[in-house]
Order: C-alpha cells, then structure tokens, then sequence
C-alpha cells in the first residue's frame, strides 16, 4: 500500500471524514458496498446501485452539515439509506435515531400522494461508544417492527442497525464484508491495509481516496476544525472532564454555608467550570489542536494556553 505524501494520519470515524468518503458523486461503489455488507450481515437481499441525494462537494465546510442526517442515499428500488456517525453516544440516543428515520420516511409522500408511495427506510448508525450491554460481544445490532409473540415482522419499512465499533477485533461475530470495512474504517495499520486489498479490490478505490484527503491541506485544515470541536463535545457529553466542575460546586457550598450560599454556589460553579475548561484546553492541546480553536471552544486566552 503506498502511503500519502505527509505521513498523516486521520481518524476515518471523524464525520466530516465519512461524508467526504462516501458522500462524494461519482464514488457511489464504495458506499454501496458497505451498505451492501451491512445488509449481507443481516441476511437481507443486496442492492444493485445507489444514488447519494445529499452529496458532499470539495468546498464544504466542516460546520455546514446541510442535512439532518451525515448521508442519504436512495437504491434502485425507491429504499432510502440514512447513515449517521456518532462519536459518543447521547442522552436519547435511539429516539434520535427513531425520529431521524421518521422523518425520512414521511418526507417521501407530497401532497395528494397515498401510503402506497411509501419507501423503507434503513438506518445505519456508526458509532465509536458501547450503546448496549458491555457483556453482550454482538457488535452490529438490527431492530425491526415485529409482533410480541410470534416475531412475524409487520413491515419491511423499518431496519434500524447499530453498529458499536468499541465492540470489534478480528474475530468479532460479523460477516467477513462488513468485518473488513470496520477494519478499514477503525484502522490505519499497513498489514491490516494490505489484508483488505487481498479481500476486495473495492478497498484499492478506498485508500486511494483516502490519501488523496491526506494531502489535500484543505481538507485536512476543515478536518482538525471538526476534530477538534468534536473533542470539545465529547469532553462535555462524557463528563469525563467533570471532576473539577464538581469539586468546585462543592467547595462553593461548604463555603456559603449559612451567610452568602448564593454566593458561594456561583462563585464554586464558575470555578468548576474554569478547571473543567483548562481540563479540556489541556487534551485538545495533546491531540494537536490548533491553538485558536482551543481558545475559541473554551474561552481561554490565547497565552494561556500556550502555557499548558
């Protein structure tokens, strides 16, 4: 495999990075092939073709997510696709997803169109958290409408899948088609690279794209800004930062006790919140984050976080 110019590594699971990769016309064969390895680990029938109808172009912004969802697509007979990524999971997660799918779903009917023009709608969510029991292995996960008792399926409108990428390895419970694009999608590793072009000459196309992003300083420069704000995100939904945000509530009760709890409430709030924000600078810094960036997600000056 012949590695980009630079040297550069991205994180293929950043979401700018997967509408680029598979939202781009004219590269219809590479989402269509992991849609299709999506399907094949579910045992559903495949498509044929696909066409993106929100398309990415070469001069989108990292902040301009002009769709509710990452990427949409609709197959030859009339199934529409959604794909959301997810780096962490959030509070209503699957209501998300259920909403997201349901208003994909009645988007297709116009004004004096009846149920029959209906299409099934797939879901596919990526997602680089555990969503379900950490015991259970099963990394990929489909939900459909069925009855109670008997599992007889209502509809084939509904598929809802997860796919929870802390889960995988080599020897995940997955079909060899999708195994092989999480392993592209999670992994930058030379020897796992020349596995996958062994497996499916798709995967020639996908590095080939894929250093073409790593050399293009526009790309990468909208990249590190999504990357970093979704550092910042992560850092606030995780709570993983929270620490001194707590400590500093507490210290601000003890000290407002009786006299001055407002006071001491506030004045421990917005002390938390300060060490809870140098917490975040510190990491975004570690990743390499550009400095302005850090600054304007978090507040802090400019010279002090140089100092960090």
């Amino acid at each position: 495999m012949k590695n980009n110019e630079n040297n550069i590594v991205v994180k293929k699971l950043n979401d700018y990075f997967i509408r680029y990769f598979f939202g781009l016309e004219g590269d219809e064969d590479l989402l269509l092939s992991f849609i299709n390895a999506v399907m094949i680990d579910s045992n559903f029938a495949t498509f044929v073709s696909v066409e993106i109808i929100n398309p990415f172009n070469l001069s989108e912004k990292a902040n301009n997510k002009e769709s509710i969802v990452d990427l949409k697509a609709v197959t030859e007979d009339g199934t529409i696709v959604i794909i959301e990524i997810q780096t962490y999971s959030t509070k209503n997660f699957f209501e998300r997803t259920l909403y997201y799918w349901s208003k994909n779903y009645s988007s297709v009917l116009k004004k004096g169109d009846d149920y029959p023009e209906l299409k099934p709608v797939i879901s596919i969510n990526l997602i680089d958290d555990i969503l379900f029991d950490k015991t259970d292995s099963r990394m990929h996960t489909c939900y459909l409408l069925k009855e109670k008792n008997s599992n007889k399926i209502l509809t084939d409108h509904i598929q809802l899948h997860y796919v929870e990428i802390p889960k995988f390895d080599k020897n995940a419970d997955i079909k060899k088609e999708l195994k092989n694009w999480i392993l592209f999608l999670k992994s930058n590793k030379e020897e796992d690279m020349s596995q996958l072009l062994k497996e499916d000459t798709i995967f020639e196309k996908a590095m080939k794209k894929y250093n073409y992003f790593t050399d293009n300083k526009d790309l990468l420069n909208e990249y590190d800004k999504r990357e970093a704000y979704l550092f910042y995100q992560s850092s606030l939904m995780r709570g993983s930062r929270k620490d001194g945000f707590e400590e500093g509530i507490k210290e601000g009760v003890e000290k407002g006790k009786l006299e001055g709890l407002k006071e001491g409430i506030i004045e421990g709030m917005e002390k938390g919140i300060k060490e809870r924000n140098y917490s975040i600078a510190k990491g975004m810094k570690k990743d390499g984050a550009d400095i302005n960036l850090i600054s304007k997600y978090t507040g802090l000056p400019i010279e002090e976080i140089e100092k960090l």
